[in-house]
């Protein structure tokens, strides 16, 4: 058996679900064994002890406006590929995606969630999955816009050439992604490879790349939709800000600009759950930067998890109460639509 045939037999079996689920785990354990030796436990609970009980309603109060501005930019989102769906459908959708977000690996599951649950109640699965593809692009690409931004004040290139590699890399592909998405051309291609190829027509193909193409053409809205996405990453940004202040930590809203980003694009990868170890990693590593221990890092990291996960907890007694339920031939939820 050559080596090609022997790579591909262990991509295969890493592909299984089971495999993977535990080896995202392990990866989690690992991470979480080797920042334990790091930092002492007794010192993270001493920064939990920091915490300013009346901060915890600032942070809440941020969580959930960052979900509402999100909602409100799906609408227009939605609206703009002919979709009509109420704020409180969407807010309650978003919701549950971040509770679920919960228990999979990476940050897109919840996404997941959105398009089964948008496809199912409008029928049009392919301008729902759309949506949350440009959503997406907006979110990541107005996140490395602010991260750059802050590297072009600084102006060290001879320390900050990694962040630039990695946060103008990053746009770059937003942009080239966007731009390829939208092009005729592969609406072409599809229907040429679906004359030769059957099974490409019954996964409708062809509709999915036509409804990628972008089809938001009013100029106002999409400065809009730009001019909420910024806001969107401020609020998050300005949350993280906000739970440092809670913990006494030194760490400044414009060193946040930077940070952030490349921590929402380190949690992004599929590699354990919930971004579990992984976040604390990232933590850590900036830990120098901010002038703090990697202790007091690690608790940072904790805070902003566990604070996280309560907030979506909101989403877990939504999802509880919105299950769906098919009776009759009609959708049935535990709220009024």
């Amino acid at each position: 058996m050559d080596n090609a045939s022997i790579l591909s037999n262990i991509w295969n079996f890493i592909r299984k679900p089971a495999i993977s689920f535990v080896l995202r785990v392990a990866v989690s354990g690992l991470l979480l064994v080797y920042l334990a030796h790091l930092s002492a436990f007794e010192g993270i609970a001493q920064a939990f002890r920091r915490i300013q009980p009346v901060y915890l309603i600032g942070i809440f109060l941020l969580y959930f406006l960052s979900v509402s501005i999100q909602s409100l930019r799906w609408k227009y989102l939605l609206k703009a590929w002919g979709v009509a769906r109420g704020f409180n459908i969407l807010f309650r959708s978003i919701m549950t995606g971040l509770f679920l977000n919960n228990f999979l690996p990476g940050s897109l599951g919840g996404d997941v969630y959105r398009l089964y649950a948008g496809g199912r109640d409008t029928g049009k699965v392919e301008a729902v999955g759309a949506t949350i593809f440009y959503e997406r692009i907006l979110s990541y690409g107005s996140l490395v816009t602010l991260g750059l931004v802050v590297l072009s004040i600084r102006a060290d290139l001879s320390q900050d050439w990694l962040f630039w590699l990695l946060l103008g890399g990053a746009l770059l592909g937003l942009i080239l992604l966007s731009a390829l998405s939208s092009m005729p051309v592969f609406e072409r291609l599809a229907q040429s490879l679906m004359d030769r190829y059957q099974f490409l027509q019954k996964i409708r193909l062809g509709e999915w790349l036509y409804s990628l193409r972008f089809k938001v053409r009013h100029p106002g809205i999409l400065a809009g939709l730009l001019l909420i996405s910024f806001l969107i990453q401020l609020v998050d940004v300005f949350t993280f800000r906000l739970v440092a202040a809670a913990i006494q930590l030194p760490v400044t809203f414009k060193e946040l600009l930077l940070f952030v980003p490349l921590l929402y694009l380190a949690i992004l990868l599929p590699l354990s759950l919930n971004g579990i170890g992984v976040r604390e990693t990232v933590f850590v590593m900036f830990s120098s930067i901010w002038g703090i221990t990697s202790t007091d890092a690690v608790a940072f990291s904790l805070t902003v998890f566990v604070l996280t996960m309560a907030g979506s907890l909101v989403g877990g007694i939504i999802y509880w109460f919105d299950r769906p339920m098919l009776e009759d031939g009609k959708t049935k939820t535990g709220f009024p639509g």
